[in-house]
């Protein structure tokens, strides 16, 4: 799913009408805590679920949004994902577990215009979604077949920089970029060259025992292979 690109104002109201009262299942998301960044052009703020009026006792995203300025400098998300949620009544829910978590980088990829991109803090999480896109990129695994990676890729993004000595707005957390392409020729030559890595890496797969963090990885790696017409 690539989501649904919003045309937006100011970076306030566009994190409001991509988020307020977006669905996941039975939940519902709720922005807040939204202040302003660096410039007028930034928002800091908290993503919320909301299940029967009950609001999460945490957030699941904690963000930074750039709006974009003209035609040169595109807008950017990055944000820090925690897929566990409790609730005051003592429930909890595992977005990721619950295979929601898509459909929420589907909205939050709504607001990247062609040429924009996400960044994924996943340095310090425990949450397998982080740990293990960690893992499998310190052994470079390619983006696009780690949990973060795969999910970013699904949204419709294709360039990935993976920034393992950070410098962004929160000190000491590594990241995951994904860019979405600036147009059809540049999305038709990203995926080339993604044809070409994955099939090598499916290759060097092949034949010896994997373990669970390659097995995730293949299956991946295939499904993108699927899904762009060429077998493995």
């Amino acid at each position: 799913m690539r989501g649904v690109i919003i045309v937006i104002d100011g970076p306030a109201e566009g994190l409001w009408r991509a988020l307020d009262g977006g669905a996941l299942d039975v939940y519902s998301l709720e922005p807040r805590d939204l202040k302003k960044g660096r410039t007028e052009r930034e928002s800091y703020f908290n993503l919320f679920l909301v299940r029967e009026g009950l609001l999460s006792l945490g957030p699941i995203v904690q963000g930074l949004f750039f709006v974009g300025r003209g035609d040169y400098i595109k807008a950017w998300i990055e944000f820090r994902y925690e897929p566990r949620a409790e609730f005051p009544d003592g429930t909890a829910v595992d977005l990721e577990e619950k295979g929601l978590t898509g459909k929420l980088f589907s909205l939050l990829g709504g607001l990247i215009p062609p040429g924009g991109s996400m960044m994924v803090i996943y340095g310090a999480e425990a949450h397998p979604i982080s740990s293990d896109t960690e893992k499998g990129l310190k052994r470079s695994f390619p983006p696009a077949t780690t949990p973060l990676g795969n999910h970013l890729w699904a949204v419709g993004l294709r360039w990935f920089k993976d920034w393992y000595f950070p410098e962004g707005w929160m000190e000491g957390g590594m990241k995951l970029q994904a860019t979405r392409p600036l147009n059809d020729e540049v999305r038709a030559q990203r995926e080339i060259e993604a044809r070409e890595e994955l099939a090598a890496f499916t290759e060097s797969l092949r034949g010896r025992s994997l373990t669970p963090l390659e097995e995730d990885a293949l299956g991946r790696a295939e499904g993108i292979l699927s899904s762009l017409g060429t077998g493995t």
